[in-house]
């Protein structure tokens, strides 16, 4: 959880790159000044309906500002510089291909199944939703109790909040990219999927 003190750091950040004055964002927000100074400092905390009103004046997210990591609005992830998901989360190699957003609902992940691996990662049921885009080997997905062959170039597009997983047909690597409205990320508490392995 964000601390008051953290959350009245980016909001007094975003104002000074926004080139506003306290003045100023009181007259778009509707808050005294007195008040966002205080938010500002730490000395108080925003109801949720002040940060929203804060957050629209001061044209961010309100999740920019709820965060526990504070995310860049544009998001660049090198081929070499990306990182694997947890094997934990993932039960098979994959990358993270987007480090996320502010207030942002799509993530990208590369996925890999061992050749010659017949086994079912299969995920437990979530919110959001997937797209998967095959861009090598030939793979069955499983989705809710539908199995469908999906060669390269082969895509699907489905509700997360069914059982869905994979399996590779093929003899070679097969990759997977996946387009989730949901972030995947380590720790056990926070949201994400996880899968198992049959």
């Amino acid at each position: 959880m964000i601390t008051k003190d953290e959350l009245g750091v980016r909001i007094r950040n975003v104002r000074k790159e926004r080139g506003l004055t306290l003045k100023e964002l009181e007259r778009v927000s509707g808050f005294s000044a007195t008040h966002i100074s205080e938010i500002e400092r730490g000395k108080t905390s925003p109801t949720i309906g002040a940060l929203v009103r804060i957050s629209q004046a001061l044209g961010k997210d309100t999740s920019f500002f709820l965060e526990e990591e504070q995310l860049n609005e544009i998001a660049v992830v090198r081929r070499d510089d990306r990182q694997p998901l947890p094997p934990v989360v993932a039960k098979v190699k994959g990358e993270y291909l987007t480090p996320g957003i502010p207030g942002g609902r799509l993530n990208a992940y590369m996925i890999y199944l061992d050749a010659g691996d017949s086994k079912e990662v299969l995920y437990e049921p979530h919110a959001g939703e997937e797209g998967v885009l095959v861009v090598a080997g030939r793979v069955e997905a499983l989705i809710g109790g539908r199995v469908i062959t999906m060669d390269v170039g082969d895509a699907v597009q489905y509700p997360a909040d069914r059982p869905h997983g994979f399996r590779n047909l093929s003899r070679e690597e097969a990759k997977l990219l996946l387009v989730s409205t949901k972030r995947v990320r380590e720790k056990a508490s926070s949201s994400g999927t996880t899968g198992r392995i049959f």
